[in-house]
């Protein structure tokens, strides 16, 4: 993967999860995280994360023609949301990378070309672009695995901390 490569980030538990880790205002302020129009206007709320931060992200515009791809898809793809299915054209017309932490959406973007990462990877690659280092991503996992709304395993969560923890 391309760390240039736009990351277009489609799923709200994403976001939570990197508000939760005290994450959040460092990833915006990344040069290729973008959320798309729809996402942004209709799915974020307070519960998602501070939203006066999250306003501050970059956006990509859907185009008329995504959203007549998105009604025709969805009368095909009936396991998908809408907002899975336009995220998913829009990661794929902007050679994007999808962030997102629903399964059925990561295995239909696979299985069509598209990369995918969760928020693990995230932190993992905001260490090795040296955004934060690796003691910030242990008390970021520690942030994780002590909120009860995390959905990440956390099993996953520890693996990461042990990377930071060879490295320190």
């Amino acid at each position: 993967m391309s760390i240039c490569e736009k990351i277009i980030i489609t799923d709200t538990n994403i976001i939570t999860d990197l508000s939760n880790a005290n994450l959040l205002e460092k990833f915006i302020k990344m040069d290729n995280v973008f959320i798309s129009d729809l996402v942004k206007n209709d799915e974020i709320n307070a519960k998602t994360g501070n939203v006066k931060l999250i306003n501050k992200m970059k956006t990509i515009n859907s185009t008329p023609n995504q959203l007549i791809e998105v009604t025709n898809l969805a009368k095909i793809e009936h396991k998908l949301s809408t907002y899975d299915i336009l995220n998913f054209i829009i990661a794929r017309d902007n050679n994007g990378i999808l962030a997102t932490g629903d399964n059925r959406l990561k295995l239909y973007a696979e299985g069509h070309g598209i990369e995918v990462i969760r928020t693990l990877k995230i932190i993992d690659l905001m260490l090795t672009r040296k955004i934060i280092s690796p003691l910030e991503v242990i008390k970021a996992c520690n942030l994780l695995i002590e909120n009860e709304h995390t959905r990440i395993p956390k099993t996953e969560i520890q693996k990461l901390i042990e990377k930071c923890t060879i490295k320190n």
